[in-house]
C-alpha cells in the first residue's frame, strides 16, 4: 500500500504531527535531556541546572564543579516557528490534497470520474427552421 498524503485520514494527520514533533525534541532537546540527567545524578552540590526567559530569549545552562558544561539559548519565535509551522503546512497541503466525501475520486488519466449521465439533448430548432430577418437601414440625417 502506497503512503498518499491524497488518501489520509484526520488521525492519520495528528499521528504525523506527533512523529515531527517526537523527532524535534529528540534533534533539537536530545543533547540537553542527556546533559541534565547525566548531571542529576551527580552527588548534591557538583551541579546545577538554569533555565530562564529574558528578552525574547529562552537560555538554558548546566554548570557542574563550578564549570558552565553546557548553554544553550533560542529566541521565542524561532521555538514558535519550529513548532508549529511544519505541522500547519502539512495541514494545510492535506486540505488541498485530500479526497473529499461525496466527490468523485479521480481516474486513471487525471480526470474526474462521473457518471455518464443522460444523453445530450436534442437541438432546439434544425437549420431549416429559421426565420428570415429583413434589415431595415434608416437614412443618415
Amino acid at each position: 500500500m502506497a503512503l498518499s498524503l491524497r488518501r489520509w485520514k484526520p488521525k492519520q494527520l495528528l499521528m504525523s504531527w506527533a512523529v515531527y514533533w517526537v523527532g524535534l525534541v529528540a534533534v533539537k532537546l536530545g543533547p540537553a535531556i542527556l546533559e541534565s540527567w547525566r548531571v542529576t545524578q551527580l552527588p548534591e552540590g557538583h551541579g546545577s541546572i538554569n533555565a530562564g526567559f529574558d528578552n525574547g530569549l529562552i537560555n538554558y545552562s548546566i554548570v557542574e564543579d563550578g564549570v558552565k558544561t553546557f548553554a544553550a539559548s533560542t529566541s521565542f519565535s524561532t521555538v514558535l516557528l519550529w513548532t508549529l509551522m511544519p505541522p500547519m503546512a502539512l495541514w494545510l497541503i492535506w486540505l488541498f490534497v485530500r479526497v473529499r466525501p461525496g466527490t468523485p475520486s479521480l481516474g486513471a488519466r487525471g480526470q474526474a470520474a462521473l457518471s455518464e449521465g443522460t444523453a445530450r439533448a436534442e437541438e432546439p430548432h434544425a437549420k431549416d427552421d429559421r426565420v428570415p430577418v429583413e434589415r431595415v437601414q434608416t437614412p443618415n440625417p
